[in-house]
C-alpha cells in the first residue's frame, strides 16, 4: 500500500489480516483499510486471491446502502482494500442491547433487501449476510442508514452453483444465517441469501436465532428439518404480515421462497399477501 494511507487506529482483527481506520493523505478523508498482514500472508495466496477478487466484486457495486470500495492491490505488506469508512456500529451490537422496533426494522428492511437487490442484479451472491455484517447508523434526524460490508465469501455467478468449503473441507459462513441448501451441497442462487436475510430479520426482531442449537451439528439440524418458533409466539403484537413475511424468506424450500431479493421487497412494501409459509 503506497503512502498514499496513513494508517490511524485498527477497527477490527481476525483471522489472517485486520481492518484500519486510516486517511486518504490526497483527500484528506479518513477511509477504512483492510488487509492480509504480512507476516500472515506466506503459505495464504488463496487468502491473498480471494481478498483481491472480493475487492474486485464490491468495486463494481456502486449502491448508498453497500460499502463502498475505493481502492485495492497488494505490497510488500500484504494484500489490503481501501474502502468506505462507515460510522456506527453494527446490527449484532445493536440487537445485543434490544430487539429492534417496528419503525427500525422497516429501516433495515428496505435499506438491506435494495441494496442485495443491487448485488443481485450484477450476478453477485453474498453467501454471509449476518448482523455482524450490516454496519447501523443513526442519523441526525433519529432514521437509520444501514450498510452491507464484507464480500469475502461473495460468488459472481450466472449459472447455478454449490456452496465453496475450505482447505479443511468445512462450511464458511455462519452457521445461524446458513441455509439448508449450504448444508446439502445443493444448488445456491439469491435464494440462498433470501434465507440469510430472513434468518437476520427474525433475530433483529427476537433478538433469538430462528435455529438454535448448543452445538454447531444442532443448529444444522434445525435449519434442515425446520425447527423453529414461530414469530408470533415472540412478538405477538406485530403485525401478522410482517411476521409471515419474515417466515416466507426462512421456508426450508428455496421454491417456497421469494422468487428475487425484489419480489421480497415488493411483497413486504405493499403489504400483499404472502405466499403460504411451508416447511
Amino acid at each position: 500500500m503506497n503512502a498514499r494511507y496513513e494508517l490511524l487506529a485498527p477497527i477490527a482483527t481476525g483471522g489472517l489480516g485486520a481492518v484500519f481506520r486510516a486517511r486518504d493523505t490526497q483527500t484528506g478523508h479518513e477511509v477504512a483499510v483492510k488487509r492480509i498482514l504480512a507476516d500472515k500472508t506466506e503459505g495464504c495466496g488463496a487468502a491473498v486471491d480471494a481478498l483481491i477478487c472480493e475487492a474486485r466484486q464490491q468495486s463494481a457495486l456502486h449502491h448508498p446502502n453497500i460499502v463502498a470500495v475505493y481502492d485495492f492491490g497488494v505490497d510488500a505488506e500484504g494484500a489490503f482494500i481501501v474502502m468506505e469508512l462507515v460510522p456506527g456500529e453494527t446490527l449484532e451490537d445493536v440487537i445485543m442491547r434490544e430487539a429492534l422496533t417496528t419503525a427500525d426494522f422497516d429501516a433495515l428492511v428496505r435499506q438491506t433487501l435494495a441494496g442485495m437487490t443491487a448485488a443481485h442484479a450484477q450476478g453477485i451472491i453474498h453467501l454471509d449476510l449476518k448482523p455482524g455484517n450490516l454496519m447501523i447508523h443513526r442519523l441526525p434526524d433519529g432514521r437509520l442508514q444501514v450498510k452491507i460490508l464484507d464480500f469475502g465469501l461473495a460468488r459472481n455467478t450466472r449459472q447455478p452453483a454449490q456452496q465453496a468449503r475450505n482447505s479443511r473441507r468445512e462450511l464458511p459462513g455462519s452457521i445461524h444465517f446458513m441455509a439448508p441448501e449450504q448444508f446439502e451441497n445443493a444448488t445456491i442462487d439469491e435464494r440462498t441469501d433470501i434465507y440469510a436475510l430472513g434468518c437476520l430479520f427474525y433475530y433483529a426482531l427476537t433478538q433469538k436465532h430462528p435455529f438454535e442449537g448448543d452445538i454447531k451439528p444442532q443448529v444444522m439440524v434445525a435449519h434442515l428439518h425446520h425447527r423453529t418458533q414461530p414469530l408470533a409466539a415472540l412478538r405477538p403484537g406485530l403485525p401478522a404480515h410482517t411476521l409471515q413475511w419474515v417466515e416466507w424468506l426462512i421456508n426450508r424450500l428455496p421454491s417456497n421462497r421469494p422468487a428475487s431479493v425484489a419480489e421480497a421487497l415488493r411483497v413486504y412494501a405493499a403489504g400483499a399477501t404472502v405466499p403460504g409459509v411451508t416447511g
